[in-house]
């Protein structure tokens, strides 16, 4: 085989492993995505690759990572992506912003929230210059802003957050995809916490109907809002209907755990 055959075979091989592993992370299949993700940085690493693929490849297995809770091993990946955005000058910009609201989730979910919530700012300014303000990518920044005010007990300001983001995903992805759910069931439990459970209820009902019928029931989104539906029911009274979600959490855990 020729070396410019070679050359295209291993691009090839690249795109299909990193099509594969986007399909297994949005099914929330974080260690099948894991290993495609992986496979495809080693087809780059082969090519010796440095430019906005290798970028993507590296933030990709990193949020496979870090949806597993192995953020030790997301860190390294994350910096490594960063650092070479950081060199792209202002073609890197977009990248760039993805790389801070990545590793804002990636502190977040750590606990690190001082850490958080500056990266969220950076990639949400660069995202409203770059793109405006009722782009796809600010209403994500706008929803993971919401979950760290949430976290911190700034839940009335989460609110005004997810209301943002929910009218640009409507607008988007229509009312009834996963990305509006996701951030339907964030308003609820930003409402739960506040104690205003008339209002968190309805949100709560449609926002996990919607989940449950664009991801798989193993999906970590899907699992956070019934764990947080769980404590509205107990709030309400409704504990029979909270044991019942209970289990179900449960059951799919089990299953993601006995899956691989």
């Amino acid at each position: 085989m020729s070396e410019e055959n070679k050359t295209d075979k291993v691009a090839h091989d690249w795109n299909m492993q990193m099509w594969m592993g986007q399909q297994a992370y949005e099914r929330g299949q974080y260690s099948d995505a894991q290993q495609k993700f992986k496979k495809a940085l080693i087809d780059l690493e082969q090519l010796m690759v440095n430019d906005e693929r290798l970028t993507m490849t590296l933030n990709n297995l990193a949020l496979c990572f870090c949806a597993q809770g192995k953020h030790k091993e997301a860190d390294p990946l994350y910096q490594r992506a960063l650092s070479i955005d950081q060199t792209s000058g202002s073609a890197g910009k977009l990248s760039l912003a993805e790389d801070f609201n990545n590793i804002a989730t990636h502190y977040r979910k750590q606990g690190l929230n001082a850490q958080a919530e500056p990266l969220y700012q950076k990639a949400l300014k660069i995202w409203e210059e770059e793109l405006g303000e009722k782009s796809a990518e600010v209403a994500g920044c706008l929803n993971n802003l919401g979950v760290l005010y949430c976290e911190q007990n700034k839940c009335q300001d989460a609110i005004e957050l997810y209301k943002k983001a929910l009218s640009i995903r409507g607008s988007k992805f229509g009312r009834k995809s996963k990305e509006y759910g996701g951030t339907l069931a964030n308003l609820a439990t930003a409402y739960c916490n506040l104690n205003k459970c008339e209002e968190a209820d309805p949100l709560f009902e449609e926002g996990i109907r919607i989940l449950e019928y664009t991801v798989d029931p193993i999906h970590a989104e899907l699992l956070e809002a019934l764990e947080s539906y769980v404590v509205h029911l107990n709030k309400v009274g409704k504990t029979d209907l909270a044991h019942a979600v209970s289990a179900d959490i449960q059951r799919f855990r089990n299953r993601n755990l006995h899956k691989y």
